[in-house]
């Protein structure tokens, strides 16, 4: 135990306590009806980046490289710590088998190296069953009239809830919502209509039945 608090292997331990800490959060948040990921993606207008529109070597490539704005920004950095960490553990193992751990300032480059591979390797397959916050074939206010499923609530005009909808291309998301002034509270399973958009929280009422 004491080996891992030890001055080669913390900058790892201490990636994968963070690492579980949010992970913990997450599934708290979740619990309680509000997702923290989904919360702070809301927060700072995650809104993905246009894959076109990211080129060379600027940060916004290496970003959309790695896939942020196809996984919530939590889970993306849940992800990084979880090979940080996996990827230091294994490189000083092998060194230690070898002849002795690396000092952390050469071992925690080669690991970070490693991890950005290892990112985009698992954001393409967690973003497959998490569906994206935002399309890059529609815009928010397209979403507008459509009708969704409360997947995170009830809905009521405190804090948002969490709604799955489908845009014209069939794409699904999961947005943030809340209920009209003058709506009664929509539990989870619900059907609701979106009416309004008021910054990046979407407003709601009980979808019609012909709808």
């Amino acid at each position: 135990m004491s080996a891992l608090v030890g001055p080669a292997l913390f900058p790892f331990t201490l990636a994968a306590l963070v690492m579980t800490g949010l992970v913990l959060v997450e599934a708290l948040s979740v619990l309680i009806g509000q997702s923290a990921s989904g919360l702070l993606d809301g927060a700072i207008g995650h809104d993905g980046l246009d894959s076109a529109n990211a080129e060379g070597l600027s940060p916004a490539a290496l970003l959309s490289w790695i896939n942020l704005g196809r996984v919530p920004f939590l889970i993306l950095v849940i992800l990084g710590l979880a090979a940080f960490a996996l990827a230091g553990l294994i490189l000083q193992g092998l060194a230690a088998a070898l002849l002795a751990p690396l000092p952390a300032l050469v071992a925690v480059p080669l690991a970070a190296g490693a991890t950005l591979p290892a990112l985009r390797v698992t954001t393409r397959a967690v973003a497959r069953f998490i569906p994206r916050d935002e399309s890059y074939a529609v815009t928010a206010d397209d979403l507008v009239g459509t009708t969704a499923e409360v997947t995170l609530g009830p809905l009521d005009q405190g804090l948002p809830g969490q709604v799955r909808a489908r845009d014209r291309h069939g794409n699904v998301h999961f947005l943030r919502a809340r209920a009209a002034a003058d709506a009664s509270p929509m539990a989870t399973g619900t059907r609701v209509l979106l009416v309004d958009r008021v910054e990046a929280v979407f407003v709601a009422v009980p979808a019609p039945a012909d709808l």
